[in-house]
């Protein structure tokens, strides 16, 4: 072994990985680092075989990527944008389910309609007529509604 006893081997492992994680890009290595830590503590209590301070290691790296994973998985789902601000910076996305007022008559399956005080080139699949109500379904390409 590099240093008199394996507690300390495993001491230098833990650290290393720990100072790894940030040099490696990831997220991963930390949780093994605290696998070598754990390890060290065990070995300065219960001296044991190398084969058996492998299964060990491989327990508490298991242990541990269970908790980086359940963490890192509360931490994604807080950071999640709320369904009422999804679509703020797309404001086609915003008028899926309102009415609008068709300004021309529908043309190749096409058709403008005003929507507050500008107007949208529109696509539909059913004709049309200047005046009529209809309403958004989808968006196209950010800019071509689909009327129904």
């Amino acid at each position: 072994m590099l240093f008199e006893t394996a507690a300390t081997n495993w001491l230098i492992i833990g650290l290393t990985l720990s100072v790894l994680e940030l040099i490696v890009p990831g997220t991963y290595l930390i949780w093994f680092g605290f696998a070598g830590l754990c390890m060290s503590i065990l070995m300065y209590f219960v001296p044991m075989a190398l084969s058996t301070q492998i299964i060990w290691f491989a327990v508490f790296s298991a242990f541990f990527a269970v908790i980086g994973w359940f963490s890192y998985r509360c931490i994604f789902k807080k950071m999640q944008t709320p369904k009422e601000y999804q679509n703020l910076n797309d404001s086609a996305q915003q008028y899926v389910g309102r009415i609008v007022t068709v300004t021309d008559d529908t043309v190749d399956n096409q058709t403008k309609v005003k929507v507050g005080d500008t107007y949208w080139l529109a696509y539909t699949e059913k004709p049309l007529k200047k005046g009529d109500k209809a309403k958004v379904t989808t968006v196209k390409d950010g800019l071509i509604l689909i009327i129904e």
